[in-house]
């Protein structure tokens, strides 16, 4: 079965297939299906014109056949749950780039709650050619962080191998949860040749994962649920934007 990807063709100006289709390229089977962010926009004002939709629509089309790309994109009439449908059967919904202006246009000027309503894992990337140069993985015992994590490998284990990876674990109450832990670093060392641990408290736990985050080179934040209270943070959804860090998150 296909992997299909999602991104809006209109978060940036110049929208290259080309740069997907490079991240992606270890990925044998895959769609793309693009999107017009803005169809689903709550302010009339910035809707994008039929042609100009056309348009690139165009462009991207002969992009794809160049490139023999699986590629279509999502028609909507200002349907916002058209777009929030389309992410329950997909795997994945990419936005780039991400910047300290856009993070905070997805959530003030496009769907209500866009942030939590997304139905699939959600790649939050400055720059697809270069989107983290660390890992850091939140395991917080939600099942939504596992999987954000099983995603993440799906798309990104076999080529991020000689990556460093941080495991971020509050602390575990109970024997269940502790060999939990100890499974969960062994899975990942299956992956990894360089995975360490750092223990967190379970208070102001978005607060504590970007003052880790902060302190890295490109890092890229593998959590679940908790990034909707990072990402819904304009402090710290700034700070994601300002050390070039990107965000791979699940909340389902």
């Amino acid at each position: 079965m296909k992997k299909q990807i999602l991104f809006p063709v209109d978060f940036q100006s110049g929208a290259h297939l080309a740069d997907y289709a490079n991240l992606f390229a270890h990925v044998d089977k895959k769609i793309f299906m693009g999107f017009f962010l803005r169809d689903f926009v709550k302010s009339a004002r910035i809707k994008n014109t039929e042609a100009d939709k056309q348009v690139l629509q165009q462009n991207l089309q002969q992009e794809a056949d160049q490139l023999k790309l699986d590629f279509d994109i999502l028609k909507s009439n200002s349907n916002a749950n058209l777009l929030l449908n389309q992410s329950r059967f997909a795997d994945l919904v990419i936005v780039n780039p991400l910047t300290s202006e856009n993070i905070l246009q997805l959530n003030h000027l496009f769907p209500d709650h866009f942030f939590d309503l997304v139905a699939c894992p959600v790649f939050l990337s400055e720059d697809v050619m270069r989107p983290f140069d660390e890992i850091l993985v939140l395991f917080d015992y939600d099942q939504s962080g596992l999987v954000a994590l099983k995603s993440f490998l799906s798309f990104f284990g076999k080529v991020s191998s000689n990556k460093k990876v941080t495991l971020l674990t509050v602390s575990p109450d109970d024997m269940p949860e502790i060999h939990l832990e100890k499974y969960l670093v062994s899975y990942l060392q299956k992956f990894f040749k360089d995975v360490g641990i750092v223990p967190l408290s379970s208070k102001d736990l978005a607060q504590q994962v970007m003052g880790h985050a902060t302190k890295l080179t490109r890092p890229v934040l593998v959590m679940g649920r908790t990034a909707i209270d990072l990402l819904n943070n304009e402090e710290l959804a700034g700070q994601v934007t300002d050390h070039h860090i990107s965000v791979f998150y699940s909340n389902v």
